[in-house]
């Protein structure tokens, strides 16, 4: 180590692998050329270097990328033909109402016709032939408004049905301004992969709001301002690595990438102590925030809906113990 602090390359460990090997020669090449190294800029020398290694590195590398990138592209794909076919399906039902519309503004036509025909004649029989002409044109009208009536209903549940399911399928909760449930566990399953391949370590943490604080709130728009003070305050205290998601109710989670419980720990109780100092009124009254935390290893040898329950496990050891945060029962073991 240099004086004030200061590390040279020899203080690194060495590397273990072709990506460390490859990622400092990209931080030696940045410092060398003057190049701040943000991550942008990290970015692009990955990218620019990589074209000058031989293919079967380059491929090897890109596999690598593929691994922990993989999944968004097809992903992507599928909600935009989701969306494709919705619009489709809305472009339809506009089709029909235009249709319905112009045959009403017919039908109110028709009448007009036939009314002023009635208003000209002076006798029954001419009347009653007027009548009976009216009635047909009634009748040949009806069934077409009909017919469009039906057609509209059966585009509209089909639109509606397309609707909801690219609704099911977005990632962003515009409620609290997180991720969904359905991408946090979708990048868990990802990150249980690159452990597998990389061997470093990440953790599960939920945050849950105190039931004691949400049974004070009266109406569902201030527990809903809550949860979203919750949210912006995971917001807060996370990185950019970070996942922060809804997970379900008054539960959020955050994955946290290449975090080990130790440190997850230590983050918890920042975490804490952030919340304790925020404080919200309702009418007269001062209400301070209270969340429970809990915490459980991304392990691959669990499923991620085991890692889950043993994070929710976490979550009420820390309500019943009153700690900090809790921790999953068999990760301690370990």
């Amino acid at each position: 180590m240099k004086s004030g602090g200061e590390f040279s390359a020899h203080d690194l460990h060495e590397p273990t692998s072709d990506l460390e090997k490859y990622a400092q020669e990209v931080m030696a090449t940045m410092i060398k050329d003057g190049v701040p190294p943000t991550p942008s800029n990290f970015d692009a020398y990955f990218d620019k270097l990589l074209e000058t290694r031989p293919p079967a590195f380059r491929k090897k590398i890109l596999k690598l990328l593929e691994l922990e990138d993989g999944g968004d592209d097809e992903y992507q794909g599928i909600m935009e033909q989701q969306l494709k076919e919705a619009f489709g399906s809305v472009k339809k039902l506009l089709g029909h109402i235009n249709t319905l519309y112009k045959n009403l503004r017919h039908l109110e036509s028709v009448i007009e016709k036939r009314s002023f025909e009635a208003n000209t004649i002076t006798n029954n029989h001419d009347l009653g032939n007027v009548l009976e002409a009216m009635k047909q044109d009634l009748h040949t009208m009806l069934s077409i408004v009909k017919k469009d009536a039906s057609e509209l209903k059966e585009t509209f549940n089909e639109t509606a049905k397309m609707v909801k399911e690219v609704q099911e399928h977005t990632i962003y909760d515009d409620r609290f301004g997180v991720f969904k449930k359905n991408y946090l566990l979708r990048k868990m399953e990802r990150e249980e992969k690159l452990i597998q391949e990389f061997k470093h370590e990440s953790t599960l943490m939920l945050v849950r709001a105190s039931d004691d604080v949400m049974r004070r709130l009266k109406t569902p728009k201030i527990k809903q301002l809550v949860l979203r003070t919750v949210a912006r305050l995971l917001l807060k205290t996370s990185r950019r690595s970070d996942i922060v998601a809804h997970y379900d109710g008054t539960i959020f989670a955050i994955l946290m990438r290449h975090t080990a419980l130790n440190n997850a720990e230590m983050a918890a109780e920042r975490l804490k102590d952030l919340v304790s100092n925020t404080n919200f009124f309702v009418g007269d009254e001062e209400i301070l925030l209270d969340v429970e935390i809990g915490i459980a290893r991304i392990d691959v040898s669990r499923t991620t809906e085991q890692t889950v329950v043993c994070a929710l496990k976490a979550l009420d050891i820390a309500k019943e113990e009153e700690e900090v945060c809790g921790v999953c029962p068999q990760d301690i073991e370990i």
